[in-house]
């Protein structure tokens, strides 16, 4: 297994056998010099790994002259909405997101918040191999900054403006919330004191150890499912270690898929404002599709990333921008992807229309999607995919697209296939009508790639 990449979230890697101390000081060496030592805003999330790489990655900031301005320990849309607010040049964020406890990440932002775009990237990439960085003398090093004390009100003034909060205090909601002992416990109640929640929040403990699986997914959802019921709530939310990615779970304790999460809050923002565009990975289901197509809007897919949809939005000057991950944004809030503001999305949702979580759920087309990996080194992966793209163009009643990796539509259904940008495995996700069908397309599938392993692919 790869235990380092640089890739389009930046650098990842499990500390001390791939993502070290000193790639960190390179890392952020490069960056500094990106930025020509301008302002660069640096945050973390909660695990035992970060503070280290924190420290590591400040040192190397100051020392390409850079003004370092330290967020502390907050979640990414937070980090997100900071950077053009206080007119950095960009910044870091330290955290490993959705990714397995022993990962870690330094993901670099752009100075409007975003993720860096593929152009970007490969200038910092290109200074990070060349090592020719950015060196200030001893008196062009800058002193550590720290955000303003008003930081976090900014950001709770900015995310209530952009939903009827009104609405969402008279409906007087219990939401039960799993931070995954993550960032977001930061700012939990004074956002439920702003909403008027009752908020029941657990696993919101600083102990660097994250208590389940980080990806918001229904087998994450356990511990929310078992007090939703005893407890009343109308709502529970399970967040990833960032708060970048939400899955929901319904008053009746359903755990939806984080599939779920982006075609509710869409179709909740198309029926104010039909025939928009909507962005979203070429991964994502076809319920989203059913949503879009239901109000009249237009859908258009791109490769699997947060840059990239947000910079489609961008270009194509769409409204929303979302992936089947549990993210979601729209062109009134940041240019990146906010849990929190998915969740203030959704309880409007429900105030507004005055129903249930579980009876909005009802009105999301569903279809049953079946998601795997397979072990497999990049330098392999590329072949495989276009080997196995080439040895299916010709099957009957199939579309083939090669945007990301390639995908197979049946009418009835589809697959993909694509080598991970953030480790060392080929994704797989198969969705169909029926479970049985996915699973049987995702085994035809695993069974070509091994047979393409064992032919020296």
């Amino acid at each position: 297994m790869r235990s380092f990449k640089l890739g389009n979230a930046g650098m990842r890697g499990v500390v001390g056998s791939g993502l070290t101390v000193e790639r960190a000081i390179d890392f952020a060496s490069a960056f500094g010099t990106m930025v020509d030592g301008g302002r660069v805003l640096v945050g973390q999330d909660t695990r035992s790994s970060s503070n280290m790489l924190y420290h590591a990655v400040v040192s190397a900031l100051m020392g390409a002259g850079c003004r370092v301005c330290d967020a502390g320990i907050m979640p990414a849309g937070v980090i997100q909405f900071l950077i053009p607010r206080l007119e950095a040049s960009g910044g870091l964020l330290i955290g490993g997101g959705h990714q397995a406890m022993g990962w870690n990440a330094a993901i670099p932002l752009a100075s409007n918040g975003s993720y860096l775009n593929f152009i970007q990237l490969q200038e910092l990439f290109d200074i990070y191999r060349s090592r020719q960085y950015r060196q200030a003398p001893w008196n062009g090093i800058q002193a550590l900054e720290q955000i303003p004390d008003d930081s976090i009100d900014a950001y709770l003034d900015a995310l209530c403006k952009t939903v009827n909060v009104k609405a969402i205090k008279k409906a007087g909601f219990t939401v039960v919330a799993d931070f995954c002992n993550g960032s977001g416990s930061i700012l939990a109640d004074r956002l439920a004191a702003r909403l008027g929640l009752k908020m029941i929040a657990i696993n919101r403990i600083f102990s660097g150890v994250l208590p389940h699986e980080p990806e918001p997914r229904p087998r994450s959802a356990a511990q929310v499912q078992s007090v939703v019921g005893p407890l009343n709530a109308a709502a529970g939310f399970v967040f990833n270690s960032d708060v970048s990615r939400v899955s929901l779970v319904s008053d009746s304790g359903e755990a939806l898929s984080e599939e779920y999460t982006a075609p509710l809050a869409v179709d909740y923002l198309l029926a104010k404002k039909p025939d928009t565009r909507v962005v979203t990975n070429i991964c994502s289901s076809r319920s989203l599709d059913d949503v879009v197509a239901r109000h009249g809007g237009e859908l258009y897919k791109t490769r699997v990333g947060q840059a990239w949809a947000i910079d489609r939005m961008t270009e194509l000057g769409a409204r929303i921008a979302c992936e089947g991950s549990g993210s979601l944004t729209t062109d009134a809030w940041i240019r990146g992807f906010d849990g929190f503001y998915v969740m203030a999305l959704v309880l409007e949702y429900m105030a507004v229309s005055g129903k249930k979580l579980s009876e909005l759920a009802t009105e999301i087309p569903r279809y049953h999607i079946v998601k795997s990996s397979v072990r497999c080194q990049p330098s392999h992966a590329y072949t495989l995919i276009r080997n196995i793209a080439r040895e299916l163009k010709n099957e009957p009643k199939v579309s083939v697209i090669e945007e990301d990796g390639i995908r197979l539509d049946w009418e009835d259904g589809w697959i993909s296939l694509r080598a991970a940008s953030t480790e060392s495995v080929i994704r797989m996700t198969s969705e169909a009508r029926t479970r049985e069908i996915a699973i049987d397309r995702e085994f035809h599938m695993r069974g070509l790639i091994e047979k393409q392993v064992g032919g020296g692919a």
